[in-house]
């Protein structure tokens, strides 16, 4: 009895949902784009369910997404500390698609932490999205929805809005090209030297 008593006094996590919104004008038009996302370490990938939501023009698109009325297939890809978004055509899936910049203007991430059977299922069980996924049909959320996503959260865990980011593209390193000296110009060593 005691040791139950124990057990219900130790102190659960809290219930959080980490967001995160990356300004992404910068890298289009491209057909893809990655980020860095220090907040998603090893732990969190081996633990948490991670949600992507695109923002465009008119509303937020979840990832991954085939949005037929613009022609391409969106896929996400995460590691530790990054995040890979890649557009092809919806004809083939394989070819290149170049975004135009006006369509997208966000990546928002959601970090999910919780071990609440709402939101991750069993408790016995590792986190996974399909037990958040078949809990958010139980309660009738649209998961492709994110303002509804966001309203069914805010119910069970708080919100802790990291930031906005704004992305830019990475820099490459000039390569600094040497002048030709015309072959007349060469002596016979510099010749022999370059064969």
């Amino acid at each position: 009895m005691i040791k139950d008593h124990h057990n219900n006094c130790i102190s659960s996590e809290p219930n959080t949902v980490e967001l995160l919104s990356f300004d992404i004008k910068d890298q289009l038009p491209g057909w893809s784009f990655s980020l860095n996302v220090p907040q998603i370490t090893e732990e969190i990938l081996r633990k948490n369910p991670i949600l992507f939501y695109l923002e465009s023009d008119k509303n937020c698109l979840k990832l991954p997404l085939n949005n037929a009325s613009m022609g391409y297939i969106a896929n996400v890809y995460k590691n530790v500390g990054k995040v890979y978004v890649t557009f092809k055509s919806l004809k083939d899936g394989v070819s290149n698609y170049y975004v135009p910049v006006s369509h997208l203007k966000r990546l928002k991430v959601l970090i999910i932490k919780s071990r609440d059977e709402r939101i991750c299922g069993s408790q016995s069980t590792s986190p996974s999205k399909t037990a958040m996924h078949n809990s958010m049909a139980k309660a009738g959320i649209n998961i492709n929805d994110y303002e509804d996503v966001l309203g069914y959260f805010s119910n069970i865990a708080s919100i802790d809005f990291k930031g906005h980011f704004i992305s830019k593209v990475p820099k490459r390193n000039k390569v600094i090209k040497k002048p030709l000296k015309p072959v007349a110009a060469l002596k016979k060593e510099e010749i022999y030297a370059a064969i």
